[in-house]
């Protein structure tokens, strides 16, 4: 079964109310969805996948094993328990942009 795929363009017409339902259901059964037709360039969507890709490479990469909360508690946690088994541990990346965080140093197309 493919994933749900929902024209933005007729969010503004007579089908409006079965466009809001299907990204109601998109959200609810799927979690996600494939929008189409939503007026974003081609070339700006590259451009911003180009240069996310890269801030992941440089600035995560490098620095998530030593500067990442999850990991410190993780670590703190294993310390805890010494000797005993973690089990169900579900690893998660996250990249948060706040207003309290810098922007990344080494990637400058990323502002």
């Amino acid at each position: 079964m493919p994933i749900p795929v929902i024209d933005f363009s007729k969010l503004n017409g007579e089908e409006r109310e079965k466009t809001m339902a299907e990204i109601a259901n998109g959200c609810e059964e799927w979690g996600f969805f494939q929008l189409v037709n939503h007026g974003i360039p081609v070339e700006l969507l590259e451009r911003v996948k180009k240069v996310t890709t890269e801030c992941y490479k440089v600035e995560r990469e490098e620095n998530f094993f030593k500067d990442s909360t999850p990991v410190k508690l993780l670590k703190e946690l294993i310390e805890k328990n010494g000797e005993e088994k973690l089990e169900n541990l579900d690893w998660e990346d996250v990249f948060l942009l706040t207003d309290d965080n810098e922007w990344p140093r080494k990637t400058p197309g990323f502002k």
